[in-house]
C-alpha cells in the first residue's frame, strides 16, 4: 500500500471518529439539557404583552402546568374596543404586583381579541380554540382557571373589584402566591458526566453502629 493510500486511509478514519464523537456529545448535550431544549422549543408559543409573558397555545401551557404542578389562567380580553372591562384589566390589574405574582403562580394564557390587528394564522387557530373549548365568545373580561388536563375549575367575570379581591374569586378563597417557575440553564455534558461519576465513587461514610468499639479495662479505653 502507498504512502498516499495510508494517509487517505488513515484520514478517513480521523474523519469518522471525529464525526463519532460530534454525534455523542450532540447527544450528551441534549441528555443533560433537555429541560432547556423543552423550554426553548416552548417559547414560541410565548408573547410578551402589557408587561407579561403569556402563553398563546393551552396544550402548550397545559403541559408546562403538569411538569410543575401548576395550574393555568386563562385571561380573555378584548382590547382597543372601547370595552370597560377589558380596559380595566390592562390599566389596573395587569400592572398591580399582586397579579404579576398571579402570572407567576399559574400559567397565563392570554387570548386577546385585538381590535383592527391582523393576527398571524397559527395565533389565531390558537385563540379560536380556546374560545371553543371554554365557549367563551363574547364574554371579554373574563378569567378562567382550569388544571393540567384542560378541566375548568372556576371561572371570574371582571366588574371593577380590586386587585386582590379578583385574585381571591380566581383561587377560590385566598389566593397564595407561589414563586415563579425557574428557567433551565444550559449544562456542559463533559462537567456532569465527572460531576456523575465523581459522586458515585466518594467514599460514604457508614453508619455510627459501624465504627470499631472500644472497650474499657481497668478504667483504660483500647481499640480492642
Amino acid at each position: 500500500m502507498s504512502v498516499q493510500n495510508s494517509a487517505r486511509l488513515l484520514a478517513g478514519r480521523l474523519f469518522k471518529f471525529a464525526l463519532l464523537v460530534v454525534v455523542l456529545y450532540g447527544a450528551a448535550w441534549c441528555y443533560f439539557n433537555w429541560e432547556y431544549v423543552r423550554e426553548r422549543f416552548g417559547a414560541k408559543y410565548e408573547e410578551e404583552r402589557y408587561g407579561i409573558v403569556w402563553n398563546t397555545n393551552l396544550n402548550a401551557a397545559r403541559r408546562i402546568a403538569a411538569r410543575h404542578g401548576r395550574l393555568v389562567m386563562v385571561v380573555y380580553i378584548n382590547s382597543g374596543a372601547k370595552h370597560d372591562p377589558s380596559d380595566y384589566l390592562i390599566n389596573r390589574i395587569f400592572p398591580s404586583t399582586q397579579f404579576r405574582s398571579a402570572a407567576d403562580t399559574y400559567i397565563p394564557v392570554l387570548v386577546d381579541i385585538r381590535q383592527g390587528v391582523q393576527e398571524s394564522a397559527r395565533l389565531k387557530n390558537n385563540q379560536d380554540e380556546i374560545i371553543k373549548v371554554y365557549d367563551l365568545h363574547n364574554r371579554y373580561g373574563l378569567i378562567l382557571l382550569a388544571d393540567a388536563d384542560g378541566r375548568e375549575l372556576r371561572r371570574v367575570q371582571y366588574s371593577d373589584e380590586p386587585v386582590d379581591i379578583l385574585l381571591g374569586k380566581v383561587a377560590g378563597g385566598k389566593f397564595t402566591p407561589l414563586p415563579p417557575i425557574p428557567k433551565p440553564g444550559v449544562k456542559d455534558p463533559v462537567a456532569e458526566s465527572e460531576k456523575k461519576a465523581k459522586s458515585l465513587t466518594s467514599p460514604v461514610a457508614g453508619p455510627k453502629s459501624e465504627r470499631p468499639k472500644v472497650e474499657e479495662k481497668w478504667g483504660i479505653s483500647t481499640g480492642l
